[in-house]
C-alpha cells in the first residue's frame, strides 16, 4: 500500500512526538497538521502554530475549540519571523516542525518569499532526533540548494515523493 504524503507525515509525527513535547506548525493553513500535532503532545505539551491569514487563524481556532485541543496550541496570527525564539522560549527545543506548502493543507500558493529564513530559524532549535518536515507541490530550486548545504554530520535527510507532493524530512542527529 502506497501512503499519501499526509499519512506518511502523520506516521512520522506519531513515532517522533512524545507527551509534553513542544512542536511547531509553521504553516497552519487549514489546521489539519496543527490539530494532529495537538493530539500527540498531551495536556502538558505545546504546539506553536503560525497562521498567516485571519481566515486561517479563525478556522484553526474554531476547529481546535471543537476538538477540545485549544489549550495545547499557541495560535499566532502571523508568519514565523525573528521573534520565533521569544515565542518558543529561549531554553526550549522542538521535537517536530512542519512547513506544509501542499494542497493537502490547502496551502499550495501560500509559500512566503522568506520561507528559507523561517526554516533557518527553526532548524537549529530541533532536539537531537527531532524532525523538520517540509512539503511541496512544486519544489523550488532554492530548496534543493538549501538542503544540499546542510552539514551531513548534523543532519540526515530523506524525501518521500507521491504523485503530487514531495515530502522532505530532515533529522537533527
Amino acid at each position: 500500500m502506497i501512503l499519501t504524503s499526509n499519512t506518511f507525515t502523520h506516521q512520522l509525527i506519531e513515532q517522533t512526538v512524545k507527551i509534553n513535547d513542544i512542536v511547531l506548525d509553521g504553516t497552519t493553513a487549514n489546521g489539519i497538521n496543527t490539530r494532529f500535532l495537538a493530539t500527540r503532545v498531551g495536556n502538558a505539551g505545546k504546539v506553536l502554530s503560525y497562521a498567516t491569514t485571519k481566515d486561517n487563524a479563525n478556522a484553526a481556532a474554531a476547529s481546535l475549540f471543537m476538538s477540545g485541543l485549544s489549550d495545547r496550541v499557541t495560535l499566532l496570527g502571523k508568519t514565523l519571523d525573528d521573534q520565533f525564539i521569544n515565542e518558543l522560549g529561549s531554553q526550549n527545543q522542538i521535537s517536530v516542525a512542519i512547513f506544509d506548502y501542499s494542497d493537502e493543507a490547502k496551502n499550495v500558493n501560500d509559500r512566503p518569499a522568506d520561507y528559507l529564513q523561517q526554516i533557518s530559524y527553526v532548524l537549529p532549535r530541533l532536539t537531537h532526533g527531532g524532525l523538520l518536515i517540509v512539503k511541496f507541490e512544486q519544489v523550488p530550486e532554492a530548496w534543493h540548494e538549501y538542503k544540499n548545504n546542510l552539514l551531513e554530520a548534523d543532519y540526515s535527510q530523506v524525501s518521500y515523493i507521491t504523485r503530487f507532493v514531495q515530502t522532505d524530512v530532515i533529522e537533527r542527529i
